[in-house]
């Protein structure tokens, strides 16, 4: 790209649209950024799937790519290794590397979001919009349709190149397919196991329950339970269980004396520090897990 001036559309302000507006705003392109979603520098829109990132080199070597390691560092918490615990409540700290300052990083997604959107924006140049929605890309043109959620406008936006950072249910790779204009590929597929979020909450005293510096794991063959610490003293939990497959599923854990029931018999020390446990469950949704691929893809 010869042209400084080259108007740049990127669609998703997700970790890599926020991620990418920066860095393409440092570089002195004029950026504009949609997304779908509210702010969530002022609203939490998190609850329930967020599940915390394994920070580790790569996304470090992006991070110092943009200059802003000191400020990420702030946001992270050292996992040295793996926690593993099995149905006695044992447990066995299970070392990532022989080395002790290689480490990964427990991060929260929304706060490195935040501070990436913080960044972007400090850019004369760099333009974020929320509440829009991407309809769908006209590729001859380098155009794309959007409507905004409040007002219920829709409008066209034109640009000199588009890049779709949208995620999974990716406006611009349905219109990819639908408009044939050239030979393109793409499957998603499901998993048979969904995932849901609970939490382990800080002690009275703002304390860690248990020991921080570790991605805690409760492998149970063909389901698991994870643990990320975040900066509060808290823990963000996943469970990873099938929908409809073995004697717990999604499917049948219906009732809270079922869901202690199967907290007791398979995780019974996570259960203990877990008080709030019914609540998440059925406060949170479960969300399918599955992979997109897609054919060309950059």
């Amino acid at each position: 790209m010869t042209n400084k001036k080259q108007n740049i559309l990127i669609i998703g302000a997700g970790l890599c649209g926020s991620l990418l507006a920066l860095r393409l705003g440092q570089r002195g392109y004029n950026v504009t950024v949609y997304e779908m979603r509210p702010d969530l520098r002022k609203t939490d829109i998190s609850a329930g799937r967020s599940i915390n990132l394994a920070f580790s080199d790569r996304g470090n070597k992006a991070i110092k790519l943009v200059g802003i390691e000191a400020q990420v560092e702030k946001l992270c918490i050292p996992m040295n290794g793996r926690m593993l615990h099995d149905k006695d409540g044992n447990t066995f700290l299970s070392n990532y590397s022989g080395r002790d300052h290689e480490y990964i990083n427990s991060i929260s997604r929304g706060q490195l979001n935040a501070l990436l959107l913080d960044e972007a924006e400090k850019h004369d140049h760099v333009t974020i919009h929320f509440n829009t929605q991407c309809k769908s890309v006209d590729f001859e043109n380098t155009t794309a349709h959007f409507q905004d959620y409040n007002t219920k406008n829709e409008f066209v936006e034109d640009a000199d190149c588009i890049i779709a950072t949208d995620g999974a249910g990716s406006a611009l790779r349905k219109s990819y397919y639908l408009e044939r204009k050239f030979l393109f590929s793409f499957s998603q597929e499901y998993l048979t196991h969904g995932y849901k979020e609970l939490s382990i909450l800080p002690t009275e005293t703002g304390d860690y329950k248990t020991y921080k510096n570790a991605l805690h794991i409760w492998p149970r063959g063909d389901f698991m339970v994870i643990a990320l610490p975040n900066l509060d003293g808290s823990f963000t939990v996943t469970l990873f269980l099938s929908y409809a497959e073995g004697e717990y599923n999604f499917n049948n854990l219906t009732t809270p004396e079922i869901v202690i029931e199967f907290f007791q018999k398979e995780f019974p020390d996570a259960l203990e520090l877990m008080p709030n446990l019914v609540d998440d469950f059925f406060e949170n949704p479960t969300a399918p897990l599955g992979t997109v691929k897609c054919s060309p893809w950059h």
